[in-house]
C-alpha cells in the first residue's frame, strides 16, 4: 500500500475519529435545564462564573465555594501502550486546577476516582504518586477519593480516572469574562504539548514506533501559581481567563457571547506540526491546543507585560497573541492563511 493511499485512511478530524463535539454541545445543553430541580436550595447563590470553567456557591461569609471534575480521556490508553503511569495523575489535578483558576479561585481540595478491572499495586501507585505530586504543584490538598474493581466493565488493562476540585473565591477576585472589551489583549502562555485534549485523534495520526508518540505523554502545565499572583498583582486590569482545553481555541468563546478574538497564530513544536500534516488548520484549531495552554486577557499593554514576567519567571513561555474585538468568533492568523472559528 502507498504511503499515499495510508494518508487517506487516517482520520482528518475529531469526529472522523469517533468523537462528536456538537452532539457533546447538544448534550450539556440538555444538562443545563435540568440542573436547576435538584434541590430546594435557592439557585441565586449560584455565581456566574467565567465560561462554565467551574460552578461557584455563594456563602454568607463572602468567600465562594468554586468546584469542577473532570478526566484525563483516551490519553489513558497511551499510558497503557507505553506501560508509564507515573505522569497522568499530573494530568488529571491540572485539568481540574487550570479550571477552577479561570473563575478567580485559588484550588484548596482534591478527590479521585480510579477505576480498573483488576488492581496492579504498582500500577496503581504510579498513578496516586503523579496525583500528589500534581497537587504540590497545584497547592492542594488530596482529601480522599475512590478505588473501584469492575473485572466485568474494564477488560485487560483498561483503566479510568476522574478528579474532583474544589477552591475558594473572594466576590471581589471572581472573574465572570463579563468586563472583557473591545482591545483587551490576549496573553498567550505556553502549553507543554497536547495536555489531555485530542487523543482519539491524535493517537491515529502519530503511528506507534514514533519518537514523537513518548512526547504525547508530556503532562499538562499546572497554571495555578503564577496565574494567581497575577489576578492579585494586576486587579481591575485583568479581564479574563481560559483554560484552552477540549475544543482548542474556542475556549475563548466561552467567556462572553458579545466578544470576538483577532489571534496570530504561535510557533508550533513537532507534534503539532506532524498533526498539522494530517489535519485542516480550522480543525486542528477548534481540537488541540496548538501551542497555547492558557490564555488571560488584560486591559493594557503595560498589565500584559506585567503577567508576562510574571508566567515567566515561573518557567512558562508567554506573549501577546492578539486581542478582543467586538463581534464573534475567533480569527487566528496562520501565516499563509487566516481561519475563523465560532
Amino acid at each position: 500500500m502507498s504511503e499515499q493511499e495510508t494518508s487517506r485512511e487516517k482520520p482528518r478530524s475529531y469526529l472522523e475519529s469517533g468523537v462528536n463535539i456538537a452532539l457533546a454541545d447538544q448534550f450539556v445543553g440538555r444538562i443545563k435545564s435540568l440542573t436547576g430541580l435538584t434541590s430546594s436550595k435557592d439557585s441565586s447563590r449560584l455565581l456566574p462564573g467565567a465560561g462554565g470553567y467551574a460552578a461557584v456557591y455563594k456563602t454568607d461569609s463572602g468567600l465562594n465555594v468554586a468546584c469542577t471534575t473532570d478526566g484525563v480521556g483516551s490519553k489513558l490508553l497511551l499510558c497503557e501502550e507505553l506501560n508509564r503511569f507515573d505522569t497522568i495523575g499530573i494530568d488529571l489535578v491540572a485539568m481540574c486546577a487550570n479550571d477552577l483558576i479561570c473563575v478567580g479561585a485559588a484550588p484548596a481540595l482534591f478527590l479521585d476516582y480510579y477505576a480498573c478491572g483488576s488492581l496492579d499495586l504498582n500500577r496503581s501507585t504510579s498513578l496516586i504518586e503523579g496525583i500528589v505530586a500534581g497537587c504540590k504543584l497545584a497547592d492542594m490538598l488530596l482529601v480522599g477519593g475512590e478505588t473501584a474493581e469492575m473485572p466485568d466493565l474494564y477488560q485487560t488493562n483498561h483503566f479510568d480516572l476522574a478528579g474532583f476540585a474544589v477552591g475558594f473565591v473572594g466576590e471581589g477576585k471572581l472573574l465572570t469574562g463579563q468586563s472583557l472589551r473591545d482591545g483587551d489583549l490576549v496573553v498567550a502562555v505556553s502549553s507543554s504539548g497536547l495536555h489531555s485534549n485530542g487523543f482519539s485523534l491524535a493517537r491515529k495520526l502519530i503511528p506507534e514506533g514514533s519518537p514523537l508518540r513518548a512526547e504525547l505523554l508530556t503532562p499538562t502545565e499546572i497554571y495555578v501559581r503564577p496565574f494567581l499572583q497575577v489576578l492579585n498583582e494586576l486587579g481591575s486590569d485583568l479581564t479574563g481567563a481560559a483554560n484552552i482545553t477540549g475544543g482548542g481555541w474556542t475556549n475563548l468563546l466561552r467567556l462572553s457571547k458579545d466578544c470576538g478574538y483577532a489571534l496570530k497564530a504561535m510557533e508550533l513544536s513537532p507534534v503539532f506540526e506532524e498533526l498539522a500534516r494530517h489535519v485542516e488548520p480550522a480543525e486542528l484549531y477548534r481540537t488541540f491546543n496548538m501551542g497555547m495552554g492558557f490564555a488571560v486577557m488584560v486591559r493594557s499593554a503595560e498589565a500584559a507585560r506585567a503577567a508576562i514576567d510574571i508566567f515567566a519567571r515561573a518557567g512558562f513561555a508567554a506573549s501577546v497573541q492578539g486581542h478582543v474585538k467586538d463581534g464573534h468568533g475567533v480569527e487566528i492568523d496562520c501565516g499563509k492563511t487566516t481561519i475563523f472559528l465560532e
